[in-house]
C-alpha cells in the first residue's frame, strides 16, 4: 500500500528449499503480473534446472525458466516442454505424429490409455528436443528409468528415422 514507483511481487515456487517448485502465485495478483507466469524485479529469479539425487532420480534445483524468453515457468505443461505455452516451438511436427502413432501401438498391445505411455507434453518434449541419446532422453520430464528402460530404444529409433523393427514390448 506505500509503493509510490516501483513494486515488486514474489512468491515461493516451493514450501521449502529444494522442494517440488509447484507452487502459483495467488490467483488476486493475476493481471498485475508482467506477463503470463514471469517474475519481476526482485522475483524468485535463479538459475532453475535438473539435478541428479540419491538413486539417480532427478531433482529440481530452483525455479525452472522457459529456455526461449527467460521467464519462470508455474505451471506443470510448460515446465515439461521448458518453455511458456506462449513461446514458439521448434518442434518437428512429422516426429510427434510418428511418436504418437508408435504409443497408440504400445498403449493397444499393453492394455492401457495411451497417456500411460507417454502424455502428450511429453511426446511434444521429445519432438522438440530429437534426443539421441539415453542421456539426453532421461533429461526429458516424463522420461523417468522405468519409462527409459521399457521404452527408450524404441523412442531413440523413431528420432533417429529407425523405425524399422520397434513393434516388440520388453516386460
Amino acid at each position: 500500500t506505500r509503493a509510490r514507483l516501483h513494486l515488486s511481487l514474489s512468491w515461493a515456487l516451493s514450501r521449502s528449499p529444494g522442494g517440488r517448485a509447484s507452487r502459483r502465485p495467488t490467483r488476486f495478483l493475476k493481471g498485475l503480473r508482467p506477463g503470463s507466469g514471469s517474475v519481476g524485479a526482485g522475483g524468485a529469479g535463479g538459475g532453475g534446472g535438473v539435478e541428479r539425487g540419491a538413486g539417480g532420480r532427478r531433482k529440481r534445483r530452483g525455479p525452472v525458466q522457459c529456455r526461449v524468453c527467460g521467464a519462470t515457468l508455474t505451471e506443470a505443461g510448460a515446465m515439461k516442454l521448458m518453455r511458456c505455452e506462449d513461446c514458439p516451438s521448434d518442434m518437428d511436427e512429422a516426429l510427434y505424429e510418428r511418436l504418437r502413432e508408435w504409443r497408440s501401438e504400445q498403449a493397444r498391445e499393453l492394455g492401457q490409455p495411451a497417456y500411460c505411455v507417454f502424455t502428450d507434453k511429453t511426446l511434444m518434449a521429445i519432438a522438440e528436443r530429437v534426443p539421441s541419446t539415453d542421456g539426453e532422453l532421461s533429461s526429458i520430464s516424463g522420461v523417468g528409468a522405468r519409462k527409459l528402460e521399457r521404452f527408450g530404444a524404441d523412442v531413440l529409433a523413431i528420432c533417429a528415422g529407425q523405425e524399422g523393427g520397434l513393434d516388440h514390448i520388453e516386460d
